[in-house]
């Protein structure tokens, strides 16, 4: 089912649910997109199947101001616990491309940032060609926006590109087209356009007086401050 058969559903209901309901396309289209990304990760959770899961080959390796060598991910991913939205990382020794031969293919270890230290201290871990590491970079890199991940162990090699395999989820920010399928299953469409619905409602049942306007509309009870005036407790000392 498209974005825009659901939206428009989702419009129509609104509008025969509330005579006052202005909500736009694109804020409804937005919300559709919020709640599928909570539902995917939801059915992730679930069945921990390969629904969700999409292959780029090719991904070019960067260089950034200080020598690491990375690459930006292609999409947005879902952020599960230790990356496992990211599924593997891989480059093939005898090429320094994604393809060559089965054989002299080298797979990437996925670890956390704080960890990458510890790695140098024994020779068993420490990231080489054979045993490189990867760890993801989602906010920020010296005050720039940034959705990268670095390599470890390809400082002595010159790696064009990897293979990468993720967990992939929408993306709000970006502008989809609207008669695209939504990538849910066609099961869970129903209960997508019900949280819509119910988050819509939540909106418009919300009293007016839990809305900051930005204006200050209370009235300062003078006749209270008035009274606490008069009778004011006796603190003189008895003699």
């Amino acid at each position: 089912m498209t974005y825009r058969y659901v939206v428009y559903d989702l419009q129509k209901s609104f509008s025969a649910a509330f005579d006052d309901a202005d909500f736009t396309f694109n804020q409804i289209l937005y919300w559709v997109m919020v709640v599928g990304n909570r539902m995917r990760v939801q059915q992730n959770s679930v069945t921990n199947s390969d629904l969700f899961t999409s292959t780029f080959s090719s991904i070019p390796v960067l260089t950034d101001s200080n020598g690491g060598n990375y690459i930006d991910l292609p999409v947005q991913i879902m952020d599960l616990p230790n990356n496992a939205g990211i599924i593997y990382i891989t480059f093939n020794i005898e090429t320094c491309k994604c393809e060559g031969p089965l054989f002299s293919q080298v797979w990437f270890q996925g670890i956390n940032l704080g960890s990458v230290q510890h790695l140098y201290l024994d020779e068993y871990t420490k990231p080489s060609v054979k045993n490189p590491y990867y760890y993801r970079v989602g906010h920020q890199v010296d005050g720039v926006g940034v959705n990268r991940v670095y390599l470890l162990g390809l400082e002595c090699i010159k790696v064009e590109d990897v293979e990468i395999a993720v967990k992939s989820s929408l993306d709000p920010k970006l502008v989809c087209n609207i008669d695209d399928q939504i990538s849910l299953p066609d099961e869970m469409i129903q209960d997508l356009m019900m949280q819509v619905l119910q988050l819509g409602r939540f909106v418009m049942l919300m009293p007016s007086e839990n809305v900051n306007d930005g204006q200050d509309g209370g009235e300062l009870d003078t006749q209270m401050y008035a009274n606490r005036a008069v009778n004011l407790p006796d603190t003189s000392t008895p003699s």
